[in-house]
């Protein structure tokens, strides 16, 4: 039976992930920041009688990591598989972009990560085997106007994991970066969005809910990233990158554009605006009224 640690566990594709592979049977320690926000898990955990704990961790907290694994080695021997979920979104222009919130994202969705990597890499490596998984997002590859932070701390941990995998491929130990589009999850109840209807930056401040708006209505089950996030860790020829759900479709069309072709799009005029994204990324944004 193999150690899993997941982070982020309370809701959404955590949770998910963390009954899907105790369902597959994996040992699995379930963490989060405040554990009586397990009372899902637990309950599910004990209907079914499944091999899952719930464990105490803030992904902002150095000591809660650390004392997290170690509590975890100490009773396992080791991890040996490690699924960095848990994370923060936020939304506004740059230019009144709270410090406060940007740099929470980057302890969440980025320095979090990095220290649990740290922490459980030298029992992998000496081991010769152990899977690391990172939850990204499409916008860890398409940057998108009004969540640049957001987007900043999601391209990191994909270069991260790309120069991880690399580092230790020799070792045996297996690296992938999970791409969700939108996905039926809190995170959303738990974002701040600053829209402020005086603001400058008012039409990418409305661009961007749309997107999130019109993906809502066909966002991917949290189930469905599990899924995903197991073949990630058993496929026979393991890819680096899994990109699932709406708005994932423009990843390729994405890099496929010029720089100044995808900058340009920030200046057109809404109609000409939702065309291009229809046009260049398949994305149909365009409300059905004006808004």
């Amino acid at each position: 039976m193999e150690t899993c640690l997941i982070t982020g566990t309370s809701t959404g594709i955590g949770q998910a992930t963390a009954l899907h592979l105790a369902r597959r049977g994996y040992k699995v320690y379930a963490s989060m920041r405040n554990t009586a926000k397990g009372e899902v898990l637990r309950a599910s955990a004990a209907a079914e009688n499944l091999p899952l704990v719930i464990e105490t961790l803030d992904v902002a907290d150095n000591q809660s990591m650390h004392e997290c694994v170690a509590r975890i080695i100490g009773l396992e021997g080791g991890i040996d598989v490690l699924i960095n979920n848990a994370g923060l979104s936020s939304s506004s222009p740059i230019e009144t972009y709270p410090e406060d919130e940007h740099r929470a994202l980057f302890e969440a969705n980025y320095w979090g990560p990095v220290k649990l990597t740290q922490a459980v890499l030298p029992g992998m490596r000496e081991r010769g085997k152990g899977a690391i998984i990172n939850i990204s997002s499409v916008l860890g590859r398409i940057a998108w106007a009004n969540q640049a932070a957001y987007c900043a701390s999601k391209y990191a941990i994909e270069a991260f994991s790309e120069a991880l995998a690399q580092e230790v491929a020799p070792f045996g130990l297996r690296v992938a970066i999970i791409e969700p589009g939108v996905t039926a999850s809190a995170i959303f109840d738990n974002t701040p969005v600053h829209y402020d209807r005086a603001s400058p930056y008012k039409p990418a401040m409305r661009r961007n809910g749309r997107f999130y708006s019109v993906g809502i209505a066909d966002a991917t089950p949290a189930e469905r990233l599990a899924e995903v996030i197991e073949e990630a860790l058993t496929a026979a020829q393991p890819k680096l990158r899994y990109a699932v759900g709406f708005g994932t479709q423009a990843i390729p069309r994405r890099a496929a554009m010029a720089d100044e072709d995808y900058i340009a799009l920030g200046a057109l005029a809404d109609p000409d605006y939702y065309q291009a994204l229809r046009d260049h990324l398949d994305l149909e944004l365009e409300p059905g009224e004006k808004t």
